[in-house]
Protein backbone atom coordinates (compact mmCIF):
# COMPACT_ATOMS: atom_id res chain seq x y z
CA UNK A 1 0.00 0.00 0.00
CA UNK A 2 1.53 3.24 -1.16
CA UNK A 3 0.61 6.61 -2.95
CA UNK A 4 1.13 7.44 -6.27
CA UNK A 5 4.51 8.82 -5.57
CA UNK A 6 5.29 5.74 -3.89
CA UNK A 7 5.82 6.60 -0.39
CA UNK A 8 4.94 3.90 2.36
CA UNK A 9 2.07 4.03 4.65
CA UNK A 10 1.83 5.61 8.03
CA UNK A 11 0.61 2.89 10.52
CA UNK A 12 -0.62 4.49 13.12
CA UNK A 13 -0.60 2.38 16.44
CA UNK A 14 -3.98 2.88 18.29
CA UNK A 15 -7.23 4.19 16.49
CA UNK A 16 -9.00 6.08 18.84
CA UNK A 17 -9.71 10.15 19.24
CA UNK A 18 -5.82 10.24 19.64
CA UNK A 19 -5.53 8.31 16.36
CA UNK A 20 -8.36 10.53 14.44
CA UNK A 21 -5.95 13.20 15.53
CA UNK A 22 -3.28 11.80 13.26
CA UNK A 23 -4.52 9.85 10.32
CA UNK A 24 -6.85 13.52 9.50
CA UNK A 25 -3.77 15.33 9.11
CA UNK A 26 -1.78 12.68 7.11
CA UNK A 27 -4.99 12.16 4.78
CA UNK A 28 -5.05 15.68 3.85
CA UNK A 29 -1.88 15.62 2.61
CA UNK A 30 -2.61 12.18 0.61
CA UNK A 31 -0.27 10.60 2.84
CA UNK A 32 -1.80 6.41 2.94
CA UNK A 33 -2.52 5.45 6.38
CA UNK A 34 -3.08 1.92 7.95
CA UNK A 35 -4.88 2.14 11.56
CA UNK A 36 -3.71 -0.45 13.73
CA UNK A 37 -6.52 -0.46 16.49
CA UNK A 38 -7.23 -3.05 19.74
CA UNK A 39 -9.61 -5.83 19.14
CA UNK A 40 -12.35 -3.69 20.45
CA UNK A 41 -14.46 -1.23 18.67
CA UNK A 42 -14.18 2.36 19.25
CA UNK A 43 -15.98 4.98 17.01
CA UNK A 44 -12.98 6.75 15.74
CA UNK A 45 -12.61 3.14 13.72
CA UNK A 46 -15.24 4.62 10.88
CA UNK A 47 -12.80 7.18 9.62
CA UNK A 48 -12.74 7.60 5.90
CA UNK A 49 -8.93 8.56 6.68
CA UNK A 50 -7.14 5.24 7.01
CA UNK A 51 -8.38 1.67 6.66
CA UNK A 52 -8.03 0.37 9.94
CA UNK A 53 -6.58 -3.64 11.06
CA UNK A 54 -7.86 -4.41 14.53
CA UNK A 55 -5.08 -6.73 16.71
CA UNK A 56 -5.70 -9.99 17.77
CA UNK A 57 -4.93 -9.32 21.06
CA UNK A 58 -3.71 -5.95 23.23
CA UNK A 59 -0.46 -8.02 24.69
CA UNK A 60 2.94 -7.08 24.13
CA UNK A 61 3.48 -10.53 21.94
CA UNK A 62 0.05 -10.33 20.26
CA UNK A 63 0.60 -6.81 18.79
CA UNK A 64 4.26 -7.59 18.08
CA UNK A 65 3.30 -10.82 16.30
CA UNK A 66 0.85 -8.76 14.23
CA UNK A 67 2.80 -5.92 13.44
CA UNK A 68 5.53 -8.25 11.75
CA UNK A 69 3.22 -10.04 9.85
CA UNK A 70 2.11 -6.67 8.69
CA UNK A 71 5.15 -5.81 7.69
CA UNK A 72 5.72 -8.42 5.43
CA UNK A 73 3.03 -7.50 3.42
CA UNK A 74 3.90 -3.72 3.09
CA UNK A 75 6.38 -4.34 0.39
CA UNK A 76 8.43 -1.47 1.78
CA UNK A 77 9.42 0.07 4.98
CA UNK A 78 6.45 2.38 6.65
CA UNK A 79 6.89 4.59 9.60
CA UNK A 80 4.97 4.07 12.81
CA UNK A 81 3.18 6.43 14.59
CA UNK A 82 2.05 5.60 18.22
CA UNK A 83 -0.80 7.07 20.34
CA UNK A 84 -0.93 5.02 22.97
CA UNK A 85 1.40 4.06 25.92
CA UNK A 86 1.42 0.15 26.41
CA UNK A 87 2.66 0.17 22.85
CA UNK A 88 5.49 2.59 23.02
CA UNK A 89 6.93 -0.26 25.13
CA UNK A 90 5.89 -2.80 23.61
CA UNK A 91 7.74 -1.47 20.34
CA UNK A 92 10.76 0.05 22.12
CA UNK A 93 11.49 -3.31 23.17
CA UNK A 94 11.03 -5.05 20.27
CA UNK A 95 12.64 -2.60 17.43
CA UNK A 96 15.26 -4.49 16.33
CA UNK A 97 13.12 -6.90 15.43
CA UNK A 98 10.42 -5.00 14.05
CA UNK A 99 12.92 -2.37 12.04
CA UNK A 100 13.27 -4.66 9.54
CA UNK A 101 9.75 -3.89 8.46
CA UNK A 102 9.02 -0.56 9.75
CA UNK A 103 10.72 3.30 10.53
CA UNK A 104 10.77 3.49 14.13
CA UNK A 105 12.01 6.58 15.53
CA UNK A 106 11.76 6.74 19.36
CA UNK A 107 14.37 7.83 22.12
CA UNK A 108 16.73 5.14 23.11
CA UNK A 109 15.60 2.03 25.66
CA UNK A 110 17.29 3.96 28.38
CA UNK A 111 14.84 7.33 28.16
CA UNK A 112 12.10 5.29 27.20
CA UNK A 113 12.38 4.00 31.02
CA UNK A 114 13.68 7.42 32.36
CA UNK A 115 10.81 8.81 31.43
CA UNK A 116 8.02 6.58 31.72
CA UNK A 117 9.24 5.54 35.35
CA UNK A 118 7.91 8.61 37.73
CA UNK A 119 10.49 7.58 40.04
CA UNK A 120 13.70 7.54 37.89
CA UNK A 121 12.20 11.22 36.08
CA UNK A 122 11.38 13.01 39.63
CA UNK A 123 14.88 12.17 41.03
CA UNK A 124 16.57 13.33 37.64
CA UNK A 125 13.99 16.57 37.59
CA UNK A 126 15.83 17.34 41.05
CA UNK A 127 18.26 16.97 40.39
CA UNK A 128 18.17 19.32 37.71
CA UNK A 129 15.93 22.10 39.93
CA UNK A 130 13.57 21.58 36.90
CA UNK A 131 9.88 22.44 38.43
CA UNK A 132 8.33 20.08 40.25
CA UNK A 133 5.17 19.16 43.20
CA UNK A 134 5.70 17.69 46.36
CA UNK A 135 5.44 13.84 45.05
CA UNK A 136 5.34 10.52 46.92
CA UNK A 137 5.62 7.38 45.18
CA UNK A 138 3.82 4.34 46.73
CA UNK A 139 4.06 0.18 45.86
CA UNK A 140 1.61 -1.05 48.06
CA UNK A 141 -1.19 -0.40 50.94
CA UNK A 142 0.79 -0.82 53.83
CA UNK A 143 3.80 1.64 52.05
CA UNK A 144 1.03 4.32 51.58
CA UNK A 145 -0.50 3.49 55.34
CA UNK A 146 3.82 4.60 56.24
CA UNK A 147 3.18 7.98 54.47
CA UNK A 148 -0.05 9.40 55.59
CA UNK A 149 1.41 12.03 57.91
CA UNK A 150 3.50 12.96 54.79
CA UNK A 151 0.85 14.06 52.50
CA UNK A 152 -0.60 17.14 52.40
CA UNK A 153 -4.37 17.79 50.75
CA UNK A 154 -5.96 17.85 48.56
CA UNK A 155 -3.76 15.87 46.31
CA UNK A 156 -3.65 13.85 43.17
CA UNK A 157 -3.61 10.24 42.94
CA UNK A 158 -2.87 8.35 39.77
CA UNK A 159 -1.00 4.77 38.34
CA UNK A 160 2.55 4.57 37.60
CA UNK A 161 1.61 3.39 34.46
CA UNK A 162 -1.69 3.28 32.82
CA UNK A 163 -2.37 -0.21 31.89
CA UNK A 164 -5.22 -1.10 29.96
CA UNK A 165 -6.64 -2.73 32.87
CA UNK A 166 -6.93 0.28 34.19
CA UNK A 167 -7.68 2.02 31.22
CA UNK A 168 -11.24 -0.23 30.76
CA UNK A 169 -11.81 -0.33 34.49
CA UNK A 170 -11.15 3.37 36.06
CA UNK A 171 -13.97 6.04 36.04
CA UNK A 172 -11.29 8.78 35.76
CA UNK A 173 -7.63 8.70 34.59
CA UNK A 174 -6.31 10.88 37.88
CA UNK A 175 -8.32 11.47 41.07
CA UNK A 176 -7.98 14.50 43.57
CA UNK A 177 -8.19 13.84 46.90
CA UNK A 178 -9.23 15.89 49.93
CA UNK A 179 -8.52 13.48 53.10
CA UNK A 180 -7.20 10.60 54.27
CA UNK A 181 -10.46 8.37 53.97
CA UNK A 182 -10.78 9.28 50.62
CA UNK A 183 -6.91 8.68 49.56
CA UNK A 184 -7.14 4.57 51.07
CA UNK A 185 -10.72 4.27 49.48
CA UNK A 186 -9.56 5.08 46.07
CA UNK A 187 -6.18 3.70 46.80
CA UNK A 188 -8.03 0.24 47.02
CA UNK A 189 -10.29 0.78 44.08
CA UNK A 190 -7.01 1.83 42.07
CA UNK A 191 -4.74 -1.14 42.90
CA UNK A 192 -7.53 -3.63 41.47
CA UNK A 193 -5.90 -2.95 38.17
CA UNK A 194 -2.43 -1.15 39.23
CA UNK A 195 -1.13 -1.52 42.81
CA UNK A 196 1.95 1.36 41.91
CA UNK A 197 0.84 4.94 42.01
CA UNK A 198 1.75 8.61 42.13
CA UNK A 199 0.69 10.51 44.99
CA UNK A 200 1.27 14.51 44.22
CA UNK A 201 0.61 18.03 45.82
CA UNK A 202 -2.49 19.49 44.24
CA UNK A 203 -1.10 22.72 42.35
CA UNK A 204 -4.24 25.40 42.98
CA UNK A 205 -5.68 26.52 39.87
CA UNK A 206 -8.70 25.22 37.64
CA UNK A 207 -8.29 23.20 34.24
CA UNK A 208 -7.68 26.41 32.54
CA UNK A 209 -4.40 26.53 33.74
CA UNK A 210 -3.07 23.31 32.55
CA UNK A 211 -0.51 23.55 29.66
CA UNK A 212 1.63 21.36 27.63
CA UNK A 213 4.21 21.36 24.84
CA UNK A 214 3.94 19.16 21.85
CA UNK A 215 6.59 18.26 20.45
CA UNK A 216 8.58 16.04 17.33
CA UNK A 217 12.39 15.58 17.69
CA UNK A 218 14.18 13.85 14.49
CA UNK A 219 17.47 11.34 15.05
CA UNK A 220 20.04 14.00 16.12
CA UNK A 221 17.76 15.16 18.96
CA UNK A 222 17.04 18.63 16.99
CA UNK A 223 13.22 19.68 17.27
CA UNK A 224 11.52 19.71 14.28
CA UNK A 225 7.92 20.95 15.77
CA UNK A 226 7.27 22.54 19.41
CA UNK A 227 4.01 23.81 20.34
CA UNK A 228 2.62 25.22 23.41
CA UNK A 229 -1.24 24.85 23.89
CA UNK A 230 -3.49 24.94 26.96
CA UNK A 231 -6.64 22.92 28.31
CA UNK A 232 -9.55 25.57 28.77
CA UNK A 233 -11.58 22.33 30.59
CA UNK A 234 -11.18 18.26 31.21
CA UNK A 235 -13.44 15.86 31.75
CA UNK A 236 -13.69 14.43 34.30
CA UNK A 237 -12.96 18.13 35.81
CA UNK A 238 -9.75 18.55 36.87
CA UNK A 239 -8.36 15.23 36.62
CA UNK A 240 -9.55 14.02 32.81
CA UNK A 241 -8.79 14.14 29.62
CA UNK A 242 -9.04 17.43 27.48
CA UNK A 243 -12.47 18.82 26.81
CA UNK A 244 -11.45 22.18 25.48
CA UNK A 245 -7.99 23.12 24.06
CA UNK A 246 -6.32 26.17 22.67
CA UNK A 247 -3.14 27.10 21.92
CA UNK A 248 -1.25 28.81 24.98
CA UNK A 249 -1.06 32.35 25.38
CA UNK A 250 2.13 34.06 24.67
CA UNK A 251 3.79 34.28 27.98
CA UNK A 252 3.04 30.53 28.90
CA UNK A 253 4.03 29.50 25.38
CA UNK A 254 7.39 31.15 25.77
CA UNK A 255 8.58 29.06 29.18
CA UNK A 256 7.01 25.95 28.31
CA UNK A 257 8.53 25.77 25.16
CA UNK A 258 12.05 26.77 26.84
CA UNK A 259 11.74 23.75 29.93
CA UNK A 260 10.49 21.47 27.65
CA UNK A 261 13.17 21.78 24.80
CA UNK A 262 15.67 22.00 27.95
CA UNK A 263 14.35 18.57 29.51
CA UNK A 264 14.00 16.82 26.31
CA UNK A 265 17.92 18.12 24.90
CA UNK A 266 19.11 16.86 28.27
CA UNK A 267 18.02 13.45 27.81
CA UNK A 268 18.81 13.05 24.22
CA UNK A 269 15.60 13.33 23.17
CA UNK A 270 14.25 11.23 19.72
CA UNK A 271 10.62 10.84 17.99
CA UNK A 272 6.32 12.38 19.65
CA UNK A 273 6.27 13.44 22.86
CA UNK A 274 5.11 16.28 25.15
CA UNK A 275 5.21 17.35 28.59
CA UNK A 276 2.40 18.70 31.08
CA UNK A 277 2.46 21.44 32.92
CA UNK A 278 0.21 23.14 36.00
CA UNK A 279 0.54 27.10 35.59
CA UNK A 280 0.82 28.57 39.51
CA UNK A 281 -1.43 30.84 40.30
CA UNK A 282 0.47 33.63 41.58
CA UNK A 283 3.32 33.37 39.28
CA UNK A 284 2.92 31.82 35.91
CA UNK A 285 5.48 29.59 36.82
CA UNK A 286 5.22 26.19 34.78
CA UNK A 287 5.45 22.79 37.07
CA UNK A 288 5.60 19.56 35.80
CA UNK A 289 2.82 17.57 35.98
CA UNK A 290 3.86 14.35 33.59
CA UNK A 291 5.62 13.92 30.35
CA UNK A 292 4.09 11.80 27.32
CA UNK A 293 7.15 9.61 25.87
CA UNK A 294 7.41 8.12 22.31
CA UNK A 295 3.65 9.28 21.22
CA UNK A 296 1.01 11.61 20.33
CA UNK A 297 -1.45 13.12 23.06
CA UNK A 298 -4.85 12.99 23.29
CA UNK A 299 -5.32 16.82 22.60
CA UNK A 300 -2.67 16.53 19.31
CA UNK A 301 -4.52 18.15 16.70
CA UNK A 302 -4.87 21.30 18.03
CA UNK A 303 -1.10 22.19 16.79
CA UNK A 304 -2.08 21.00 13.43
CA UNK A 305 -4.92 23.35 13.50
CA UNK A 306 -2.61 25.90 14.37
CA UNK A 307 0.07 25.70 11.98
CA UNK A 308 2.02 22.58 12.85
CA UNK A 309 1.69 19.39 11.58
CA UNK A 310 3.38 16.99 13.50
CA UNK A 311 2.12 13.80 12.38
CA UNK A 312 3.28 14.88 8.64
CA UNK A 313 6.82 15.89 10.45
CA UNK A 314 6.89 12.90 11.80
CA UNK A 315 5.81 10.74 8.84
CA UNK A 316 8.63 13.18 6.25
CA UNK A 317 11.82 12.92 8.87
CA UNK A 318 10.80 9.42 10.00
CA UNK A 319 11.57 8.15 6.16
CA UNK A 320 14.58 10.93 5.91
CA UNK A 321 12.21 13.14 3.59
CA UNK A 322 13.31 16.91 4.79
CA UNK A 323 10.64 18.25 2.87
CA UNK A 324 7.58 18.65 4.95
CA UNK A 325 4.26 20.03 3.01
CA UNK A 326 1.62 21.09 4.81
CA UNK A 327 -1.56 22.86 3.99
CA UNK A 328 -3.54 26.33 5.04
CA UNK A 329 -4.64 26.58 8.60
CA UNK A 330 -6.66 28.39 10.89
CA UNK A 331 -5.02 30.78 13.07
CA UNK A 332 -5.91 30.28 16.84
CA UNK A 333 -8.09 27.80 16.46
CA UNK A 334 -9.70 25.73 19.00
CA UNK A 335 -10.41 21.72 19.58
CA UNK A 336 -12.76 20.34 21.19
CA UNK A 337 -14.19 17.11 22.42
CA UNK A 338 -18.11 17.82 22.15
CA UNK A 339 -19.52 15.46 24.43
CA UNK A 340 -16.62 15.77 27.08
CA UNK A 341 -17.24 19.75 26.83
CA UNK A 342 -20.53 19.76 27.57
CA UNK A 343 -20.54 17.30 30.46
CA UNK A 344 -17.54 19.74 31.95
CA UNK A 345 -18.85 22.71 31.50
CA UNK A 346 -22.42 21.45 33.16
CA UNK A 347 -20.45 20.59 36.33
CA UNK A 348 -18.66 23.49 36.57
CA UNK A 349 -21.70 25.80 36.24
CA UNK A 350 -23.93 23.67 38.56
CA UNK A 351 -20.40 24.76 41.54
CA UNK A 352 -20.93 28.38 40.46
CA UNK A 353 -17.60 28.21 38.83
CA UNK A 354 -18.73 28.76 35.22
CA UNK A 355 -20.80 31.63 33.73
CA UNK A 356 -22.57 31.30 30.64
CA UNK A 357 -21.15 34.64 29.30
CA UNK A 358 -17.65 32.42 29.85
CA UNK A 359 -18.63 29.34 28.45
CA UNK A 360 -19.95 31.54 25.18
CA UNK A 361 -16.78 33.07 25.09
CA UNK A 362 -14.38 29.47 25.34
CA UNK A 363 -15.87 28.80 22.51
CA UNK A 364 -16.30 31.50 20.18
CA UNK A 365 -14.10 32.10 17.32
CA UNK A 366 -12.47 29.06 15.38
CA UNK A 367 -13.26 25.58 16.17
CA UNK A 368 -12.94 21.96 15.28
CA UNK A 369 -14.41 19.09 17.00
CA UNK A 370 -12.36 15.49 18.06
CA UNK A 371 -15.15 13.68 15.83
CA UNK A 372 -17.35 15.54 13.91
CA UNK A 373 -16.13 16.44 10.71
CA UNK A 374 -18.47 17.24 6.89
CA UNK A 375 -15.54 14.93 5.43
CA UNK A 376 -15.34 12.58 7.78
CA UNK A 377 -18.71 11.86 9.40
CA UNK A 378 -18.45 7.97 10.62
CA UNK A 379 -16.71 8.62 13.64
CA UNK A 380 -19.09 10.67 14.92
CA UNK A 381 -22.22 8.93 13.10
CA UNK A 382 -21.07 5.55 15.24
CA UNK A 383 -20.71 7.59 18.38
CA UNK A 384 -23.78 8.85 18.17
CA UNK A 385 -25.13 5.02 17.19
CA UNK A 386 -23.50 3.92 20.33
CA UNK A 387 -25.33 6.19 22.88
CA UNK A 388 -28.36 5.44 21.31
CA UNK A 389 -27.75 1.78 22.00
CA UNK A 390 -27.07 2.67 25.38
CA UNK A 391 -29.46 4.81 25.74
CA UNK A 392 -32.23 2.29 24.39
CA UNK A 393 -30.65 -0.41 26.55
CA UNK A 394 -31.86 1.21 29.59
CA UNK A 395 -35.18 2.30 28.63
CA UNK A 396 -35.49 -1.12 28.00
CA UNK A 397 -33.98 -2.37 31.30
CA UNK A 398 -36.68 0.28 33.44
CA UNK A 399 -39.67 -0.93 31.83
CA UNK A 400 -38.82 -4.03 32.59
CA UNK A 401 -38.45 -3.36 36.14
CA UNK A 402 -34.29 -5.03 35.37
CA UNK A 403 -32.40 -1.25 36.19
Amino acid sequence: MSNEKGFPPAVIIGMEENGLGVARPLARLNIPCVGFATPWRNPACRTNACRVIHATSWEKEAVIDDLSRMGQTLGQKAPILITKDEPVLWISEAREELSRYFHINLPDQETVNLLMDKQQFTRLALEEGWPLPLTWFICSRAELISHLSEIVYPCILKPAVKNSVFRQKSPRKAFKIFSTEELLRVYDMVAQWEEEVVIQEWIEGGDERVAYCLTYYDRQSKPLALFAGRKLRQWPIECGNTAIAAPAPRPWAEKIIDLTDTIFRKVGYRGLGSIEYKMRANSDEPVIMEPTVGRTNYQNEIAVLNGQNIPAIAYWDTLDNKYFPTYSTLVRCKLIDGSAERKAAWQYYRSGRLTLAQWLKDRQGHKAYMRLRRDDPGPFVAAMYLKLRRFAGKAVRHVLGLA
